[in-house]
């Protein structure tokens, strides 16, 4: 090196002391590849200077300044975090549906098709009216006469008291009657053995008629058993009519005490289907809906049972009356009425007569025979008469809860539930008496009997 190159080195040097020291930051150096590749071999030295190698030095050495972690909100993860959520909750409710979609579309179909044929249910029964006539068929539900509408009508609103009221006044006189009739039902069995010895007498008599008289008298002693049958019958229809009423209304009570002691539904519950969600009043009104509706069906069971027994009973005076008119024409020395005429039938034939003697009976219940029919007809009679006024009230009251309840008039559970306990107490003592006289009358009569 010559000391003329030497002394312009010197001289740089020098020249580059007077440069303060700036540190360079890294990321001012641009490293990207257009810059890379934009530079020109020829404009990098290959050797750079003492002061510049330092200056590079100290800006690698300087420590760069960091930003707290902590300052920062993450608000994006949160966000991502969310709408991952509400995707999978839609995913599922989507996937649940299409699992759903074969069932509710074959209740779909099940509804449409039952909507159509509800529209066409009157054209069908008319067309296919003629198969109603097969045996079998006649009795299934699609021969069936379909109600009128309105006949039976949807409480709105429950009346127990004067339920229980129009329940206890005649079941109890029902009951009352029953023992009259379980007595005249013995009666009748005592005057159908008195009247089948009679036959026996008539048959062997003089009589010229004897024979025609003897087979009126077999029609005779056949109706009075079938009277009598149908008189004990009815009874019991009437001791169970009782006590399917009982049942009933201690069920209603047991229901609506088990509703009033429940605690209030939760808000799932009252988000379930019925019968799970029934309110106290929902339970209370669908208690009175069966008890009523078992009421008035057990009625008109005992309606029927009793124009059954006016029948036997009207058919018993029928053949009384054929009776009083063959003896009539045979002697005209019998010209009692009909209520005495088996009895006189019976002193003229026999009843006289010492190998008789014994059965000096005979001949009351002959002779009572007509005044026992009279009184099963005046109970028959009496009980339709008490049995359609029951109709009557349960008809209006039918009508009366259906009708839209009025304001302030709601009755408190506390009074259905007295009032079910009242006539339960009320029909279980009338039983029980009607019970003891119709034990205190069979004895009666057995004992007149020995």
């Amino acid at each position: 090196m010559t000391p003329t190159t030497h002394h312009h080195q010197r001289a740089d040097d020098d020249a580059w002391e007077d440069v303060p020291d700036v540190p360079v930051k890294l990321e001012d150096v641009d490293d990207s590849p257009l810059h890379s590749a934009t530079r020109s071999p020829k404009t990098t030295p290959s050797r750079a200077s003492p002061r510049k190698r330092r200056a590079k030095t100290s800006a690698l050495n300087t420590p760069t300044k960091r930003v707290s972690r902590s300052t920062r909100i993450p608000t994006a993860p949160a966000y991502h975090g969310g709408l991952f959520m509400l995707k999978y909750v839609v995913n599922v409710l989507v996937g649940a549906l299409g699992w759903f979609r074969i069932p509710l579309s074959f209740l779909v179909f099940l509804w449409m098709f039952a909507y159509a044929l509800s529209l066409i249910s009157n054209t069908i029964r008319s067309a296919f009216a003629p198969i109603c006539w097969v045996p079998g068929i006649s009795q299934s539900a699609f021969c069936l006469p379909t109600p009128p509408s309105g006949l039976h009508q949807v409480p709105q609103w429950a009346d127990f008291p004067r339920l229980v009221d129009v329940q206890s006044a005649t079941l109890e006189q029902l009951l009352d009657e029953s023992t009259s009739g379980s007595t005249l039902a013995l009666q009748l069995k005592k005057a159908e053995i008195a009247t089948a010895d009679l036959t026996t007498l008539v048959r062997v008599s003089d009589l010229k008629s004897r024979e025609m008289l003897g087979n009126s008298l077999v029609a005779f002693v056949n109706d009075a058993r079938g009277a009598g049958r149908a008189l004990n019958r009815l009874n019991a229809k009437v001791a169970g009519a009782v006590d399917g009423v009982m049942a009933v209304n201690d069920y209603a009570l047991k229901t609506i005490e088990g509703a009033q002691s429940q605690d209030p539904p939760s808000l799932i519950q009252r988000f379930m289907p019925w019968p799970f969600n029934a309110h106290k009043p929902d339970l209370v009104v669908s208690a009175f809906e069966d008890s009523m509706n078992y009421l008035a069906a057990t009625m008109a069971k005992l309606i029927i049972e009793f124009e059954l027994n006016l029948n036997n009973l009207n058919r018993l005076e029928e053949q009384l009356a054929t009776l009083h008119e063959l003896v009539s024409r045979e002697d005209k020395t019998i010209t009692s009425a009909k209520s005495q005429l088996l009895g006189d039938l019976w002193t003229k034939l026999g009843g006289n007569r010492g190998k008789l003697r014994g059965f000096e009976d005979h001949l009351v219940l002959l002779k009572g025979l007509g005044e026992y029919r009279k009184q099963a007809l005046a109970h028959v009679v009496g009980a339709l008469q008490t049995l359609a006024q029951m109709s009557e009230d349960i008809e209006s009251l039918r009508e009366r809860v259906a009708a839209p309840e009025l304001v302030g008039g709601r009755i408190p559970v506390e009074v259905h539930i007295r009032s079910i306990q009242n006539g339960l107490q009320r029909l279980n003592e009338g039983r029980t008496k009607a019970k003891a006289r119709e034990n205190d009358a069979a004895k009666l009569i057995l004992g007149l009997e020995m």
